[in-house]
């Protein structure tokens, strides 16, 4: 395969998607669900295969998978692809991580009740669950990085060293559901982070050797470069910021899901089981049941895409000691049963 180039990489995002394209030349298409019935059904298989996706009305809240983005045997899972420009703004959430960089241009962001104008150099950072909404309804080129949750967790939680805004939200924010989180960094164009990414989404299309190490090093190096230069001006909800006892509250939980206890919680921080409660629902908006259940169901949804283990021992794996508990726990979390979960999730990949 022939490598593409610094240069080439920029002609190629500068360059009209076909379906970019048809919502440019036709903006009446976009929200209106009729003409957007009457487009998809006028392609043809082939037309349907080069528009990659056909062009929705997005109606309704969203959830987008990571499986639908990342390989089961994909080694690096992070992903970096080209916001499609004019598209009907979707308000979704994912169950990975998300960071957006504005190449150039600007567009404007919701996140729960508040609006952001995001403009050229700007980065911002989406973790699990947040519903949000991107309006490009312009020329300006957005790239998503789009990083698996597992790997994300393995790159920054043991790298990113600190008491700092930004690294309190790496090592709180893995499994919490807030309404809304986020963080913004004003980066004024800064090149050098530019490069970072542009050399990243390089490594992603030419896949040469050792690409895999050197994406994840460049990640690593391009959030070491942002808290660097752009920490003190970050941009995040007040609410967010939690206290030295709410990052050791849930870094206990998270390193001991399996058996921890409210009462063995309490002991090892020296509080009352009510004050660790109430911490935890402040921090997390959860109770520490919820909160538990939460960080187990998420470790069991991972092993039942990513793994070929037995239902019984992922369920043992997470914390359940009988197999029909586990079942049903997952099934009242997901509103579907580990097997179900997994058909899903393999059909969706296959697809």
């Amino acid at each position: 395969m022939t490598k593409i180039t610094y240069e080439q990489l920029i002609k190629k995002l500068h360059t009209y998607s076909p379906m970019e394209k048809v919502l440019k030349e036709h903006p009446e298409i976009r929200g209106n669900q009729k003409l957007i019935k009457k487009f998809n059904d006028s392609l043809t298989p082939q037309q349907q295969k080069i528009m990659m996706t056909p062009i929705v009305s997005y109606d309704s809240l969203q959830t987008l998978l990571a499986t639908s983005f990342f390989d089961k045997d994909d080694p690096i899972k992070v992903k970096i692809v080209k916001h499609n420009r004019y598209t009907t703004p979707l308000t979704h959430n994912h169950d990975f991580y998300e960071m957006f960089y504005v190449l150039e241009g600007e567009f404007t962001q919701s996140i729960g009740n508040q609006r952001f104008l995001m403009q050229t150099g700007d980065v911002c950072l989406v973790p699990p669950g947040i519903y949000h909404t991107l309006y490009v309804d312009n020329p300006s080129i957005v790239l998503n990085i789009l990083i698996d949750s597992k790997t994300f967790q393995e790159i920054f939680l043991n790298n990113i060293i600190g008491n700092q805004i930004f690294a309190s939200f790496f090592k709180s924010d893995f499994y919490t559901k807030k309404i809304t989180n986020y963080i913004i960094f004003r980066t004024y164009g800064d090149e050098q982070i530019k490069k970072l990414i542009l050399d990243m989404d390089l490594e992603l299309i030419n896949k040469e050797k050792y690409y895999a190490p050197i994406v994840h090093a460049l990640l690593l190096q391009l959030i070491a470069l942002l808290l660097r230069k752009y920490e003190n001006e970050a941009i995040v909800p007040k609410e967010d910021r939690p206290t030295k006892l709410d990052l050791k509250l849930i870094e206990i939980i998270n390193n001991n899901y399996q058996n921890i206890t409210l009462s063995q919680l309490a002991a090892k921080t020296n509080y009352s089981e009510q004050y660790i409660s109430q911490r935890l629902k402040a921090s997390t908006g959860m109770s520490f049941e919820k909160y538990l259940l939460s960080r187990r169901m998420e470790e069991a949804q991972y092993l039942l895409r990513y793994t070929t283990s037995q239902i019984n021992d992922i369920g043992y794996n997470v914390g359940y000691k009988n197999p029909a508990t586990f079942i049903r726990a997952f099934k009242r979390f997901y509103q579907m049963t580990p097997n179900q979960f997994r058909q899903k999730t393999k059909s969706t990949h296959e697809e």
